[in-house]
Parts: C-alpha cells; sequence; structure tokens
C-alpha cells in the first residue's frame, strides 16, 4: 500500500489487473485477428495495447519511487501523450497487419486509414489531458 508524505507521491510497486488486463488483451487479439475489419474493433485494440505498455513501464521504471507532486503530474501528461500518439501509430500498424494477413483484399478502405491519420492529434491531446486528470487525482490521495 501506498504511504502518504505532504508534497510526495508514491508510485505503487504492484498495479492491481495488470497481469489479468495483459491475458485479456491477448486473447482479444487472438480474436481479433479471425475477424473481418473494422476500425472500432482495431482501435480498441490498439488503445488496449498502449495502455498495457504504458502500466508495465510505469510499472518497472517507477514502481515504489516517490516523486514530488510536480514530477508525478509531468510523468502523468508525458505518458497520456505519449499513449495516445501510440495508440493512434498502433491502430495504424494494426490496419495495414491485418490487410496484410487477410489475402482477399483490403480490410480497411483508404478513408478509414486517413480518419486514423486525421484523429493523431486528438488522440494525442486526449491523451495528455487523461493524464494530466489521472495524475491530479494521484496527487489528491497521495498515490
Amino acid at each position: 500500500m501506498a504511504r502518504r508524505t505532504i508534497g510526495v507521491v508514491q508510485f505503487p510497486t504492484h498495479i492491481p489487473g495488470l497481469k489479468v488486463a495483459t491475458i485479456a488483451w491477448g486473447v482479444y487479439a487472438a480474436v481479433w485477428i479471425t475477424l473481418e475489419g473494422n476500425v472500432a474493433q482495431t482501435v480498441l485494440l490498439a488503445v488496449g495495447l498502449a495502455l498495457l505498455t504504458a502500466g508495465h513501464l510505469g510499472q518497472r521504471g517507477l514502481g515504489g519511487r516517490q516523486l514530488s507532486r510536480s514530477q508525478w503530474l509531468l510523468v502523468a501528461m508525458v505518458t497520456g501523450l505519449l499513449t495516445g500518439l501510440f495508440s493512434s501509430l498502433l491502430t495504424l500498424i494494426f490496419m495495414v497487419v491485418k490487410t496484410g494477413l487477410h489475402a482477399h483484399g483490403p480490410e480497411f478502405t483508404p478513408d478509414e486509414m486517413a480518419w486514423v491519420v486525421q484523429q493523431i492529434p486528438v488522440w494525442a491531446a486526449a491523451g495528455l489531458l487523461a493524464g494530466l486528470g489521472l495524475g491530479l487525482l494521484g496527487v489528491a490521495s497521495g498515490r
């Protein structure tokens, strides 16, 4: 359990549910590969992997460390920004991979791929704001 110290936020050494979420993502990925191309399903796969990556890297690199409130907010915001960017790039990569694996023609239309590209700044901004929000919650709770 994280302890609270004035002006300090302690990153948890173990993120509850991370292992179960990783297994669930793996099952979803196995199912996703068999389905026909669907942008929403692909976005879900990509966002899941981006969040899991952030969780595992955070747990490994910051687990148990104490950060000042400003350091914590900076880490949360940068992590959110990178997670948003990573989500959009992974979506494009998964779209290409799925099209390459299925020999019956493109799984996604050029318009769908263009839409994902257009969303990159939106997803980056959403990630940044989500990181800020979660960072502020962490500061408020001392965890």
